[in-house]
């Protein structure tokens, strides 16, 4: 019987994952970098006065959003937010000129899903999925010196969930 079993048990990063934005592949993405949902207030011993130890740990019901930080390699004729337009020229993120034309293009396309995708090698993939993302902000700043190869910029989006699903 034959299984999809990795030759390798641990994860590495280049070459087995990408970035899908609204189900396509972000070509140029160089980085990937999450902060998982946090929670809305911290965990709260309970303690009365009259106990030496606390008697239960109160557990927030609620996380805030979850971010995702893209770092691409920036091409000549376009800003990096114009990855977002995935080759459209006519998509608001394409014509955008500066971080509030990328909010306009954002609030007139919607949250999108995105996705994860963790290839294992021998078969087989993990799925990371996101939903309710959002363009947060964009990172244009840059300093140029004469041995700079490639420009990296950066846009972090802001997601409301988040689900994994596993390989079978």
């Amino acid at each position: 019987m034959a299984t999809n079993k990795p030759q390798s048990t641990f994860r590495v990063g280049g070459g087995y994952t990408a970035f899908k934005y609204n189900n396509q592949v972000l070509a140029y993405c160089q980085m990937i970098r999450e902060t998982a949902p946090q929670p809305v207030a911290q965990a709260t011993p309970i303690q009365p006065l009259n106990e030496p130890y606390p008697i239960e740990i109160a557990l927030p019901a609620a996380l805030q959003a979850g971010t995702i930080e893209l770092t691409f390699y920036e091409q000549w004729i376009t800003e990096v937010w114009a990855e977002l337009a995935l080759g459209d020229t006519t998509n608001p993120f394409y014509t955008a000129s500066d971080l509030l034309g990328v909010y306009r293009a954002q609030l007139s396309k919607g949250p999108v899903s995105c996705q994860k995708v963790i290839t294992i090698p021998g078969g087989g993939q993990r799925l990371i999925n996101y939903a309710g993302c959002i363009v947060q902000n964009v990172t244009i700043d840059e300093m140029i010196q004469i041995g700079t190869m490639t420009i990296p910029k950066s846009i972090t989006l802001m997601y409301t969930q988040r689900t994994e699903v596993l390989p079978q």
